[in-house]
Formats: C-alpha cells, structure tokens, sequence
C-alpha cells in the first residue's frame, strides 16, 4: 500500500492464511466448563459491540453487529428462560450482570448507547473474532442442554425492532416439565418465584433493553408500549407500570405506579421492597451494588440495614389465629415488616462504636483477650507476624474511614435538623 501497489497487496490480502479459531476453542477449552469459567470478558466485548452502530470507516461491519446483537440475545434468552441471573447493577458505565451457569458465576457488563469514538476499534477488533466463535459454541451447548433447538427461531419483527425486546421464540424438543422442576436448585427456584404472577408495563420514556431481561429472568410478565408488546396499557390484569415520571394522561388505580429502581433493588434482594420509597416523584434510596461486601469494607449502608431486616421477617412464616383470614395474616406481615423499618431508621446512628466497652461490662475478659492476642503473637513466626501487623493496619484503616463517614452523617442530620 505505501508503494501504491493496491492489487498487490489485495492479492497479499486474500492469500492471507485465515487461523482455524473452531479448532484453537476445542483444543483450549476441552470441558465445557472451562469455557463458562472464561466468559466474562467474552460476554462484555460482545454486549459491546452489539450496543455500538455500524460505521465502515472504523470497520464495524453491520454484519459484525448483527451478529453480536442476535449472540447475546441468544445468551440473554437462555439465562432468562432457565431463571439463572443472580445479580444486576445499573452504573455509568452500564448494566452489570451476573448469572451462574452450571455452577460457575459468569459476570459481564451490558454497555449504555455508546459512540465508536468511545472505543479503541483495531484492539478489540482482534479478540471479538475468538470471542464471537467461543459464544457461539457456549450458547449451542447450552441450548443442547435444555432439549431445545439452535440457533433459535427469532421474531423478525422484534429484531427489526432494534432489538428491543429479548423475548425470544424457540421450538422445543419436548422436555420433561417436571424432570426440569427436580433440578433447580434453591437460588433458581427462588428467583423463579420472585415476581410470578406480576404483570410489569414499562413506559416508553425509560431504558426497557435491560427490563425486558432482568423481568421474565425473575419470573414476571411484561410488556411496553410500541409494535409487537403482548399486550397494551389499557389491559386490566396489568399489577405495575414502570416509569420515571408523572404518569401523563389516563392513570388505573388498580396498579402500582413505581420507577426501574425498585425492580433492581428487589431483585438483588431476593424480596418484593416495600414500594413507599420508590414512587414517582419521590427521591429513590440509594442503588446499593450487590457485588460489594460491606463486611469487608467495614461499613454498613443504613438502606441495607433495612433490606436485611426485611429478608429476615419475610422468611419467618406467620401462622394466621383461629378465626383469622389469609389476607389478615398478611396485612399483619406488612404492619410488622413496617414496625421494623421504622424501629431501624431510628436506630441508625445510635450504635455502640467498635471497641468501646459498654458501662458496667467487666474488663476481665478484655483483659483476658489482649494477654491471649499477645501470646499468639510471640508464637507467630517472623512472615506471619508481618501479615498479622499489615491485617491490623489495613483494618484500621477501613475503621478510622467508616468513623469519617458517621461522623459526617451524625453532622448533616444535625444541619437538616436545624433546618426543620
């Protein structure tokens, strides 16, 4: 090309020997949960790309696209209809995800609408190749399992759609029901059961891409408004309708009005969240990841607090008095499911900070504690003392950091208290 020579090096092109990529995936991955326990990054590159447009002067073939779009489609499809999603968290980044699959979690981030110019095309381009066929192979396998045909039969209307919707159709082999029902495990039968008998209407001002997943993954019916919905906003067995704002025009009383964050925040709790916080209008509480461990950093979101409380009274089971009706028995689980978080929000901040003995505690046993401590130490050898000494200092660290931040809230309720 720099000579000018463009049919010569058309020619060099051509004659290019093309690396055998099906062959190079059987022989690095030759169980197939090898290549389930590599997928994350597989699945992120082809989100993203299936979220980009299709440019020819950066060499997004609308072929490449499409076919990264129908994958994870594909791979979407199979975790929402076999309810193996676990966990999701809406960020500025994107959309995390997280499903176990065959007893390994697979995590992977669904990309916002994203420009070309946000990428870093030559460079990814080289992996998408081996990541497209190694998808392939993994949704094919898995589709197998499931006594189910692949590729699946696709809606062309909703694919036309700009894929707007991740329901797909797929022509059974005829599998046993109730063989399928023996085999899910707890978390799987819990997500299952999560929203069944929901019906969800999204509104046509809010992202719907990630709703029409995460929904049906946890068991619930849902539709939108636009071509191809299973059915309309006029329809009376509908329990929600998802929006961010006012609802506008004709409103049913006989449904809840609530916005995207409450399907997240439920889901990454396990429990249908009271709806008082999350109606429109109203500041939502904070997205809470589900992929931090609080007791690792050392300190507690008040909100999680609440959400614990409420997993603990929705798994004690409410035996209803003599005389007294199913829907009495739940009336009474929501009053004390209330109590509870209103007991918590006043009790948050007046905890006993760590380390403090409370009065009238003996300090024997303290004292106990520390002789007990030193002895350990001087029986550490030298490496292992380090460590212990660099566990201690990271530990302090992460106190001194959850103090700064209880005191800074102790302040601001003290100002908004004033305030009022």
């Amino acid at each position: 090309m720099g000579k000018k020579n463009r049919e010569r090096a058309n020619n060099l092109r051509e004659k290019t020997p093309k690396p055998d990529i099906d062959k190079f995936i059987r022989e690095r991955y030759p169980r197939f949960v090898d290549a389930l326990g590599e997928l994350n990054n597989c699945l992120t590159m082809v989100h993203l790309f299936a979220a980009l447009p299709a440019l020819k002067s950066k060499k997004i073939d609308v072929k490449l696209v499409q076919k990264c779009r129908r994958l994870a489609h594909e791979w979407q499809a199979f975790v929402s209809r076999t309810h193996k999603l676990r966990k999701t968290f809406v960020s500025v980044k994107g959309v995390y995800y997280q499903a176990e699959v065959e007893g390994q979690k697979i995590t992977w981030v669904a990309p916002h609408l994203l420009q070309s110019d946000d990428v870093d095309i030559p460079t990814v381009l080289n992996f998408l190749q081996l990541y497209v066929s190694l998808l392939g192979f993994v949704n094919f396998n898995l589709y197998r399992s499931i006594n189910l045909e692949y590729p699946p039969i696709l809606n062309p209307r909703l694919e036309a759609l700009a894929a707007e919707s991740e329901q797909v159709e797929s022509k059974k082999k005829g599998a046993d029901a109730e063989s399928e029902k023996s085999e899910e495990d707890q978390d799987t039968r819990e997500c299952k059961n999560l929203f069944k008998n929901l019906k969800f209407f999204l509104s046509s001002v809010i992202q719907r891409e990630s709703l029409l997943f995460v929904i049906p993954a946890f068991g619930g019916t849902v539709s939108w408004e636009g071509k191809g919905a299973p059915f309309n906003e006029s329809d009376q067995s509908i329990t929600h309708q998802i929006v961010d704002t006012d609802a506008e025009g004709h409103t049913f009383h006989t449904r809840e009005y609530v916005q995207p964050q409450w399907i997240f925040d439920s889901v990454n709790a396990r429990i249908v969240l009271p709806m008082e916080n999350y109606i429109v209008g109203r500041i939502p509480p904070p997205h809470l990841s589900p992929f931090v461990n609080n007791d690792e950093e050392g300190s507690i979101p008040d909100y999680s607090k609440i959400i614990k409380n409420l997993q603990e009274a929705a798994r004690k089971e409410i035996v209803p008095l003599p005389g007294v009706g199913k829907q009495k028995g739940n009336e009474a689980a929501k009053g004390k499911q209330k109590m509870m978080i209103s007991k918590q929000q006043s009790n948050v901040g007046k905890e006993t900070p760590a380390g403090v003995v409370k009065t009238g505690e003996s300090t024997t046993n303290v004292q106990e504690n520390v002789d007990t401590d030193t002895s350990a130490l001087i029986m550490m050898s030298q490496k292992k003392r380090k460590l212990y000494e660099a566990m201690k200092i990271s530990n302090k660290r992460k106190q001194d950091q959850y103090d700064l931040i209880r005191q800074r809230k102790k302040k601001l309720d003290e100002a908004k208290g004033q305030r009022s």
